[in-house]
């Protein structure tokens, strides 16, 4: 392919010989520089399509809040049933695995197209100082698993009232 830039190579792309101006200072390079640095941070961890290699995890949106007395953790699981989940907290880290099984199905006919997602399913998260990990509470509801860590007197704070 040729270069859209006359007096510049591709071999001399960061040099200045022969070059009116350097790469750097050329406006239209900066903004081809960008655009391309935009487009890796988008694209670049996602396999081709088809290709195999679509990590599920991707499909698992996890929210982290914390409210001041407690820290709560959101996961978007839906289709699964409660007793799918193994919910474990390990020194600071909370781990969340569950697994969905392909049901047996009737074949009724030569071509079959799915897009839901089977297999194990796994999060795992560093959880922040002070969370009290022996009153955990864990609830699954409407396709999200809610997982609550009280924060223990001393993470909580405290407010200082400031004098004039």
């Amino acid at each position: 392919m040729f270069n859209l830039t006359p007096w510049k190579a591709k071999d001399e792309k960061r040099s200045t010989g022969g070059n009116l101006a350097r790469w750097e200072d050329q406006p239209l390079a900066r903004m081809q520089d960008e655009f391309n640095a935009l487009v890796n941070r988008f694209f670049g961890d996602w396999p081709a399509p088809f290709a195999g290699g679509w990590d599920a995890n991707r499909f698992w949106g996890l929210d982290v809040d914390d409210t001041g007395t407690e820290v709560v953790v959101r996961a978007e699981a839906p289709g699964f049933e409660v007793e799918d989940f193994d919910v474990q907290v390990s020194g600071d880290h909370l781990t969340v695995r569950a697994e969905r099984k392909k049901q047996a199905e009737e074949k009724k006919g030569d071509y079959h197209y799915a897009e839901r997602h089977y297999g194990r399913f796994e999060r795992s998260i560093a959880l922040p100082l002070g969370v009290d990990t022996d009153h955990v509470e864990a609830k699954y509801r409407n396709g999200v698993l809610e997982v609550k860590f009280p924060k223990t007197p001393e993470a909580q704070g405290k407010r200082i009232e400031v004098k004039a």
